[in-house]
């Protein structure tokens, strides 16, 4: 089937145009949800911008700029994708494949820029152009896309909808912080050691001197790298135990559930500290503390699961068809399980964040050439007494939005996949 490019074009356009049946009939409610939102939105670009205009790498602004002009293009380019498979110009399977072909072609466009224009830290430049711009269109897709489904779901799916935002602007500044920070955040002596914040440094000093906002803006990384990684250490291992253990019974079942159980009765925190204080600081090391306490959680929620389901008649249709154990297992069980197995994994997020403050603040975290909103909370714990309020606030308060943000997005999530929740 053919289309007229003309057409295709104007319909990508008129959808990304709000008509004006879609505000009639909205009740107050509505309109001042869509102001706070749009509020929240202008704020957070327009201190980007303020930021990155007096920036540390004097390309911060340019860079705000690549990134927001690549989130605009995967917006396209998943805009024309919706567009020819609801106009039967493509397959679905065949737009996906030429969307992923267009951001590939959008990276390698921007490697070679950056080459071109900085090549003493081009590979830096790409990474934070692609990520910080790719972070944005996930964030547009989102809205554009799913947020007309997500809000059918009420509720939920405006806490699904609230809570990857806030994730997904965190992520973003976070990988485009080397850029924008106006001073280096491992620096001494930006000021003086302790000092309110002031137009030089608008959110004070750490004890060191050290520009607190620097190291606010670029703190994420350490949290996000830590959560990333012991989640998906959970993953791999609770998710494939709970289903073999409980796909095979008997012995297995029994052995794996015992050792399981045994690590879910120690307290969370204090088994985690005595890991994280045998296998000394890192991020690896870290994750991996934090991804023996929370595999529990994996394997009894996929190991409930599974038993429920392979007493269903369609996985005992396929036991007498003769299919095999694997096929069964992979085929029929793990797609109906999965879902509840992702809400575990979105609220894992938000326990491993905190989990990973706990163990900074009690002495097992990094060092002071790392900038980590762990160690400015601890060490700002320490001077609060003698009212250095700032050095404590502002990194608690990025820890508490992250872990908000992830929990937003898990409740919302089991709340639409367990619609008895709802009941």
């Amino acid at each position: 089937m053919s289309m007229d490019n003309t057409k295709l074009v104007s319909g990508i356009f008129f959808q990304l145009t709000p008509t004006r049946e879609t505000f009639e009939g909205r009740s107050s409610s509505w309109w001042l949800a869509l102001l706070v939102i749009i509020g929240l939105a202008l704020s957070f670009i327009s201190t980007l911008i303020l930021i990155a205009v007096g920036s540390n790498s004097g390309i911060g602004l340019q860079v705000v700029a690549g990134t927001f002009i690549i989130g605009l293009l995967v917006l396209f380019g998943s805009a024309w994708r919706r567009q020819v498979v609801e106009e039967e110009f493509l397959t679905k399977k065949r737009a996906f494949i030429w969307f992923i072909g267009f951001c590939g072609i959008i990276a390698i466009a921007v490697s070679a820029a950056s080459f071109a224009f900085l090549p003493a830290a081009a590979l830096d430049l790409w990474f934070a152009l692609v990520s910080g711009g790719f972070t944005l269109g996930a964030a547009c897709i989102l809205l554009y896309d799913f947020y007309p489904v997500l809000k059918e779901r009420g509720n939920p799916g405006l806490a699904v909808t609230a809570g990857i935002l806030l994730v997904l602007s965190i992520v973003y500044m976070t990988f485009i912080s080397y850029w924008i920070v106006p001073h280096d955040p491992f620096t001494l002596d930006i000021g003086l050691p302790l000092a309110p914040p002031s137009p030089r440094t608008p959110l004070g000093t750490t004890e060191l001197g050290q520009d607190l906002l620097s190291r606010t803006i670029a703190g994420g990384a350490i949290m996000l790298q830590v959560a990333v990684v012991s989640v998906i250490f959970c993953f791999l291992i609770g998710v494939p135990a709970g289903l073999g253990a409980a796909y095979q019974g008997g012995t297995v079942d029994r052995v794996v559930s015992l050792v399981m159980d045994s690590i879910f009765a120690f307290p969370g925190l204090v088994l985690a500290i005595a890991i994280a204080a045998m296998l000394g600081p890192g991020i690896i090391n870290m994750a991996i503390s934090i991804a023996v306490v929370y595999v529990p959680s994996y394997y009894r929620v996929i190991r409930s699961q599974v038993l429920s389901i392979k007493e269903l008649p369609y996985v005992e249709a396929a036991v007498v068809m003769g299919a095999r154990n694997w096929e069964i297992l992979f085929q029929y069980i793990l797609p109906n399980a999965l879902p509840s197995a992702v809400v575990v994994l979105s609220i894992n997020f938000a326990d491993a964040i905190l989990t990973a403050a706990g163990l900074t603040f009690v002495g097992l975290g990094f060092p002071i050439d790392v900038a980590d909103w762990g160690y400015d909370l601890t060490s700002g714990w320490g001077v609060l007494i003698i009212g250095k309020w700032w050095l404590m606030t502002f990194p608690g308060i990025m820890i508490v939005l992250l872990a908000l943000g992830f929990t937003l997005a898990g409740e919302g999530l089991s709340e639409i996949l367990t619609p008895k929740l709802r009941e």
